[in-house]
C-alpha cells in the first residue's frame, strides 16, 4: 500500500483512476471496515485503484482546540488499511485554512489533482469544509456536475447498536473492553514504537518497554493486566503476558502520559521496534507513592495480580 502525505494542491501529472473514500477512520471499526471493503470491491470491479483520504491531525484539534482521544495510533491505522486491501492512503494536513475550504474547492484542489475519480464513497455521517457544508447532498450534486459516481454507505449496527468511534471511546472510558472489542472486530490495542525511557523500571527490578503515543489514549490512567505482541526471529510473532501502566508517573515527577509495560519472563531489548500492547483489565488507578520503595512493593503486587489474571483466563498466547 502506498502512503502519500499531501503537502500541496499540485497533485500528480497523470492522476490514477480510482475509487476514493474520505473520512477520519479513527478506530477502523466494523463500520469503517465495511465501507473500505466496499471501496476495494468497487475498485476491483472497475479495474482501478482503491484509495482513502484522511486527515492529520484530527480536525477537532484545529476546530475546537482539543481532539478526542484516538482509538488507533497512526501506525495501527496504516496496518489496518493495508490489511483491508487498499492500494493507497492519502493524508491531508488539517489546518485552520483547510477547515474553511468549500466542498467545490476541495473537489477541485484535492480530489481532481490527485485522482481520476471514477467513484466517491463516504460514510452516512461524513461532513467536511466550512460549517460542515460538505454534506452528502452537496457531494452528490458535485458528482453529477463532474461526471463521477457517488455512493453513501449506510450505518453499521451490531445487536441493534450503532457502531461508531464515539461509542467505542465511551466504552473504553468506562473500561468496557468487551463492547469495544465487539465494535472494533478485534481487541483494543496500542501499536507504537518502543522509545528509550529513563530505565528506571530496570533499576527497580521491573524493566519496561515505554511507548509514547502521538495522541492521548482513550483509556483512563491506571495499571492494567495486558498482553504484548512482539516480533520473534524464529516464530514470527509472540504474544506475551505482562502488566502495563498508563499515566504520567506522578511518583517520579512525570507530566506527560506514557504507556509502560513489564513483560513477564522476557528480556530481549525492544527499543525502536513496533510493539502492540493489549490492555485487558484495569487492576487499579494510577497514584502517587511516598517513596520509590513503596512504589516497588506495589509494582510487585501488581505483577502478582496480573499473573493471577492471566492464569485465571487460561492465557495461551492469544488475546483473552
Amino acid at each position: 500500500m502506498d502512503v502519500i502525505h499531501i503537502t500541496n494542491h499540485e497533485g500528480r501529472s497523470s492522476p490514477h483512476p480510482a475509487v476514493v473514500t474520505i473520512g477520519n477512520f479513527d478506530g477502523v471499526h466494523l463500520g469503517h471496515q465495511a465501507l473500505i471493503g466496499r471501496v476495494v470491491a468497487e475498485a476491483g470491479r472497475m479495474g482501478v485503484a482503491s484509495a482513502l483520504l484522511t486527515f492529520h491531525p484530527h480536525p477537532q484539534t484545529i476546530i475546537r482546540g482539543e481532539a478526542p482521544p484516538m482509538i488507533t495510533t497512526s501506525a495501527m491505522r496504516l496496518r489496518l488499511f493495508e490489511q483491508l486491501g487498499l492500494d493507497a492512503a492519502y493524508f491531508i494536513p488539517f489546518t485552520r485554512e483547510f477547515s474553511k475550504i468549500t466542498p467545490a474547492a476541495f473537489v477541485n484542489s484535492y480530489l481532481f489533482t490527485h485522482f481520476q475519480i471514477r467513484k466517491l464513497m463516504i460514510g452516512y455521517d461524513f461532513h467536511f469544509g466550512r460549517g460542515r457544508s460538505g454534506s452528502a447532498e452537496v457531494l452528490e450534486q458535485l458528482s453529477k456536475d463532474h461526471g463521477f459516481d457517488f455512493e453513501v454507505f449506510p450505518e453499521v449496527t451490531l445487536d441493534g447498536a450503532k457502531v461508531s468511534s464515539s461509542a467505542i471511546r465511551a466504552a473504553l472510558g468506562a473500561l468496557d473492553f468487551e463492547t469495544a472489542r465487539a465494535f472494533l472486530g478485534r481487541p483494543f490495542s496500542i501499536l507504537e514504537k518502543v522509545s528509550l525511557g529513563q530505565r528506571r523500571g530496570r533499576t527497580l527490578g521491573f524493566p519496561t518497554i515505554n511507548q509514547e503515543a502521538e495522541d492521548p489514549l482513550p483509556i483512563p490512567f491506571g495499571v492494567y493486566a495486558s498482553q504484548a505482541i512482539v516480533k520473534d526471529n524464529t516464530a514470527g510473532e509472540r504474544t506475551l503476558a505482562g502488566v502495563s501502566n498508563y499515566g504520567i508517573r506522578p511518583t517520579v515527577g512525570g507530566t506527560s502520559p506514557v504507556l509502560e509495560t513489564h513483560l513477564f519472563d522476557f528480556e530481549r531489548d525492544l527499543y525502536g521496534e513496533l510493539v502492540e500492547v493489549i490492555p485487558l483489565r484495569r487492576l487499579r488507578e494510577e497514584r502517587k507513592f511516598a517513596s520509590l520503595e513503596e512504589l516497588t512493593r506495589q509494582i510487585g503486587l501488581d505483577c502478582d495480580q496480573a499473573r493471577a489474571f492471566h492464569g485465571d483466563t487460561a492465557f495461551h498466547g492469544e488475546a483473552c
